[in-house]
């Protein structure tokens, strides 16, 4: 399964950077200054079909104008249009226990039971894990942001080159912003990851509930972050048919 979904992440990755490069014209400054989440600020958005960011002077601006930053009603409206709120929360841990059912991790002795890996039990469990991860990793997200008075989403690049852009998607998700807009450690996506990755430790089968596994799911989940930035800087872009299935099997 960790292949396989590696695999995925990289094929998704080549495309949204394939075409960041190929659309390097002088409207694409804009459309980013506008790219993937118009719902940091407290007004509500005004096209929920393309949920669009702010680039990091905006982020600044918009946070300068809340005595609180973002404020946590504003982040908490964000953390239930990301994890709940939206179609993805159904199809993509569909998606992914789909995935899982045709490629079971691990290699006997050490492999996923029978009850993981046939019929629609098997499939159920996978899913539940899909669902548990994903709420496990956006609630801890938001927790920590939250605390730490950190930003959510996305602050595009302003560079028209499609491989500093792609760099700044990847740094974002180790250094992000304040929510007044200065730059600091991504606590929340290693929290978020964290909590990702040893949520199965209560549930999976023997085996597979352990620091080591832990660890594994912990990484391809920051590693996920890593992706699922990349596809905010570049989805402006992108026909909107492939905008759509992948928010839909990777959100």
């Amino acid at each position: 399964m960790t292949k396989t979904t590696c695999a995925l992440v990289f094929v998704i990755l080549g495309l949204t950077a394939s075409y960041g490069q190929k659309c390097e014209n002088p409207q694409s400054d804009t459309m980013r200054q506008s790219a993937s989440t118009a719902w940091l600020a407290d007004a509500p958005d005004p096209n929920p079909g393309d949920r669009e960011s702010k680039s990091s002077a905006t982020i600044a601006a918009t946070a300068g104008n809340h005595p609180e930053g973002f404020g946590l009603g504003a982040k908490f409206r964000s953390y239930l249009g990301e994890t709940y709120l939206n179609p993805s929360f159904l199809t993509a841990p569909a998606f992914r226990a789909s995935l899982r059912m045709a490629n079971p991790p691990g290699h006997f002795p050490t492999a996923y039971p029978a009850d993981w890996r046939q019929g629609a039990g098997a499939w159920g469990r996978n899913y539940g894990d899909a669902v548990a991860q994903r709420v496990s990793f956006q609630t801890a997200r938001f927790l920590t942001g939250a605390l730490l008075r950190e930003a959510p989403g996305y602050a595009p690049s302003s560079s028209p080159n499609g491989w500093v852009r792609s760099l700044h998607a990847f740094g974002y998700t180790l250094i992000d912003r304040s929510d007044s807009g200065y730059r600091m450690p991504a606590f929340s996506n290693f929290a978020g990851a964290a909590a990702a990755g040893f949520a199965g430790n209560t549930y999976l089968p023997h085996g597979f509930a352990d620091v080591a596994h832990a660890g594994q799911r912990a990484t391809l989940q920051l590693g996920l972050v890593g992706a699922g930035n990349l596809y905010r800087e570049f989805a402006p872009q992108m026909p909107r048919p492939m905008r759509v299935f992948l928010a839909l099997i990777g959100r």
